[in-house]
C-alpha cells in the first residue's frame, strides 16, 4: 500500500497583496499540520497574488525562485511537507509572463513548475501560454500533474499526465460561481476517465467583477469522494439544524398541550367528585329530617292543636345555608375546549424562514488515499490500455 495523506486549502486572496497572502498561506500550514500529518498541501491558482489584476500582474510576477518561492519552501521544510501553489512568474524576459503552478518538496528543494497551457478571456493580455505538459515524479508521494483552472475542461492535458504514469493530479482553480456545476462534473470526469486520483482546489470571494464558487474535493479513481468543501453540504446542514430546532419547538408544544389536558381532565374529575358529594350529603340531609319527623310525632300527639300546627316547622332541624347550597346540585360548568382550543405558542405556528443561500468558506479538506488503486482500477476496467492509438491519427492530424 502506498498511503499518502493530502489537503487542499480553499482560500480568499487579497487582490494585489502578496505579503498578506503568504502569512495567510503560511498560517494555513502550520494549522494543517499541527492538526495531523500529511504529505501534500494544495492551493488555488494564483494564489499569493488573486485574480483580476491585469497589467498589474507585470508588477507582481516573480522569478522562480523567487522571494515568494523561498518563503513557502521555507514553510514546507519546517512542516515537512509538499507543497502545491498557484502564481504569476516571469522568466529573464521580463515581459514573457506565465499563469503557473509550483510543486515544493518537504526538504524546501523546487520540483518543478507547470505553465497554465489553455488561458481564459483577459488571462491572454497578461500571461503566455503554456506548451509543456510535465509530470513530477516524487518517490515519496507517486507521480504528480498539475493543471490550473480552465486546463480541467480539456480531458487531454489530463490524459497526457496519465499516460506519462500521473497517479494524482492536482488541478489549482480559480473557477466562477455561476459555472460551479461544470467545476464538480469536471472534476469527477477527469477521476474516472483516467482512474487516477484528483485533489482539486478552488479558490473563494470576489475580485472585480468575478465571484468564485469553491467546491474543493479529493476524488477517487472511481469518482469517490474522499473529502470536500461542498456549499451544498453546509447547507444540508443548515437545513438540518432548522428541522431539529422546529421539532424541539413541536415538542415542547406537545407537552404543554398534554399538560392541559391533563389538567383539564383532573378539573373534570374534581368537579364529578365534588357533585357526588354534594347528592351524598344531601341523602344523608333528607334521612336526617325523616328520622327528625318519627321522634316529633308523638309529643305532636299530646300537645295542643295550636302549637301542634307550630311544632312541625320549629322541630325541623335548620339546614345550614351550606347545606341547602349543596344539596342543590351544581351546575355543571363549560368546560373550555383545551383539548381543541389549545391556544398554541407562536413559535409552533411560525413557519420555516427559507435558508438562505449558503456562501463557500474558507478552509481546508483533508483525505488519506491508497495509490495503489490507481493500478488495480486501470488494469480492472482498462481505462488506458485499451484506447486504439490508429484510431486516434485522423483527430490528431485536425490539430
Amino acid at each position: 500500500m502506498r498511503e499518502i495523506t493530502v489537503a487542499t486549502v480553499q482560500m480568499k486572496p487579497e487582490l494585489g497583496n502578496v505579503g498578506n497572502n503568504l502569512v495567510k498561506m503560511s498560517d494555513f500550514v502550520s494549522d494543517i499540520v499541527s492538526e495531523q500529518k500529511v504529505d501534500l498541501i494544495v492551493f488555488p491558482e494564483l494564489a499569493i497574488s488573486g485574480y483580476e489584476l491585469g497589467v498589474q500582474f507585470t508588477e507582481l510576477a516573480q522569478r522562480v525562485p523567487g522571494a515568494a518561492v523561498n518563503l513557502l519552501a521555507q514553510r514546507a521544510a519546517d512542516a515537512g511537507v509538499y507543497l502545491a501553489f498557484g502564481m504569476p512568474t516571469k522568466e529573464k524576459v521580463e515581459s514573457i509572463l506565465y499563469n503557473s503552478a509550483v510543486l515544493l518538496g518537504p526538504s524546501g528543494d523546487l520540483l518543478g513548475v507547470y505553465h497554465k497551457v489553455h488561458l481564459r478571456g483577459e488571462e491572454r493580455m497578461a500571461f503566455r501560454e503554456g506548451f509543456k505538459m510535465p509530470v513530477f515524479d516524487t518517490g515519496e508521494i507517486g507521480r504528480l500533474g498539475l493543471l490550473i483552472g480552465w486546463d480541467l475542461a480539456f480531458p487531454e492535458v489530463a490524459r497526457v499526465m496519465a499516460l506519462e504514469g500521473a497517479d494524482l493530479l492536482c488541478c489549482l482553480g480559480s473557477w466562477e460561481q455561476q459555472h460551479i456545476d461544470e467545476w464538480r462534473t469536471y472534476v469527477r470526469a477527469r477521476a474516472f476517465e483516467n482512474a487516477l486520483f484528483v485533489a482539486a482546489v478552488n479558490r473563494i470571494g470576489e475580485d472585480v467583477t468575478l465571484k468564485f464558487g469553491g467546491e474543493s474535493m479529493i476524488i477517487g479513481p472511481r469518482g469517490k469522494v474522499y473529502a470536500s468543501l461542498s456549499v451544498e453540504a453546509d447547507l444540508i446542514r443548515e437545513m438540518q439544524r432548522e428541522q431539529e430546532s422546529l421539532i424541539k419547538e413541536l415538542e415542547q408544544v406537545q407537552a404543554l398541550r398534554a399538560k392541559e389536558l391533563k389538567e383539564s381532565k383532573a378539573a373534570q374529575e374534581a368537579l364529578a367528585a365534588a357533585q357526588a358529594a354534594a347528592l351524598e350529603a344531601a341523602k344523608k340531609i333528607e334521612a336526617l329530617e325523616k328520622a327528625a319527623e318519627k321522634v316529633a310525632e308523638p309529643v305532636a300527639v299530646a300537645a295542643n292543636g295550636a302549637e301542634k300546627a307550630a311544632e312541625p316547622d320549629s322541630a325541623k332541624p335548620a339546614v345550614p345555608e351550606a347545606a341547602k347550597a349543596i344539596v342543590e346540585p351544581a351546575k355543571p360548568t363549560e368546560t373550555p375546549k383545551a383539548a381543541a382550543t389549545t391556544d398554541v405558542p407562536a413559535s409552533s405556528t411560525r413557519k420555516p424562514e427559507p435558508p438562505k443561500p449558503a456562501e463557500p468558506q474558507e478552509g481546508y479538506c483533508i483525505a488519506r488515499i491508497d495509490l495503489d488503486e490507481v493500478r488495480r482500477y486501470r488494469e480492472e476496467f482498462q481505462t488506458l490500455q485499451s484506447r486504439q492509438p490508429i484510431a486516434y491519427r485522423m483527430i490528431a492530424k485536425r490539430y
